[in-house]
């Protein structure tokens, strides 16, 4: 048996995916063609060179480059659409994308606009390549509690069909979790899964913080449970996973 062929045909579901973190190449360049003022190579050798992540920090620093793109709707209907591609060549059928609507808020993208980006991107993943997506809105967390307030009202007013749940990222080191509990358990009353990252860089404290303040269902990384048997006893009693990505 040819097992990475037998892998490669399997219908796939993805759980941990970013709308601008998996930003496909083909879409990057085309945004930074429509952006050159944004630093972000026009390319696509230095665009590879350009994604050799050396360390965590390096890679926020790719990925806050490449946000810098998203300045209107249609260039988060791009990303949308580009996503979809991608994941349709690795056969996979659903996938539950994180995004992040306050990135889009700040540099001026209305809300309504936002949204219907979401939701035209997402019907074009289903028609043009079969992929169903869900979202999840996450919080970027060093941007603190004004963006989680933030990214909860806009949720609240605008949410689109295909909603899912509710998750945390970005760095963090230095990052409480607590600060989102009131956050959380808005998003937990409209009905959304409590999707943070917790435990990437940091140690099992975060992810306890996580299950303790946010009521986490799932946690996006997770890798520090390893380090505490009673943490890792009790995701399995309750039944919480890790997104190991």
């Amino acid at each position: 048996m040819n097992v990475p062929a037998f892998i490669a045909g399997l219908p796939k579901a993805e759980l941990h995916v970013h709308l601008v973190g998996s930003a496909s190449v083909p879409t990057v360049l085309e945004l930074s063609r429509r952006h050159p003022d944004s630093g972000v190579p026009t390319e696509p050798d230095a665009l590879s060179t350009f994604y050799e992540f050396t360390d965590f920090g390096h890679f926020i620093e790719v990925y806050i480059a490449v946000n810098s793109l998203v300045r209107t709707a249609a260039d988060i209907e791009a990303l949308v659409v580009g996503i979809a591609a991608d994941l349709a060549r690795q056969n996979v059928r659903y996938a539950e994308v994180t995004a992040t609507p306050d990135s889009h808020l700040l540099v001026g993208i209305e809300a309504p606009d936002i949204a219907a980006a979401y939701t035209s991107g997402r019907a074009r993943a289903l028609t043009e390549h079969g992929v169903e997506l869900a979202w999840i809105f996450d919080i970027p967390g060093e941007l603190g509690l004004p963006s989680g307030l933030r990214t909860i009202d806009w949720v609240e007013r605008h949410a689109p069909v295909g909603s899912v749940g509710f998750g945390l990222g970005g760095p963090e080191v230095g990052i409480s979790r607590p600060q989102f509990a009131e956050v959380f358990a808005r998003a937990r009353a409209l009905g959304l899964a409590s999707l943070p990252h917790a435990g990437e860089t940091t140690g099992p404290e975060t992810i306890w913080d996580a299950i303790n303040s946010l009521a986490a269902q799932r946690i996006g990384h997770g890798i520090a449970a390893i380090q505490d048997p009673a943490l890792v006893n009790y995701l399995v009693e309750h039944g919480i996973p890790l997104e190991i990505c």
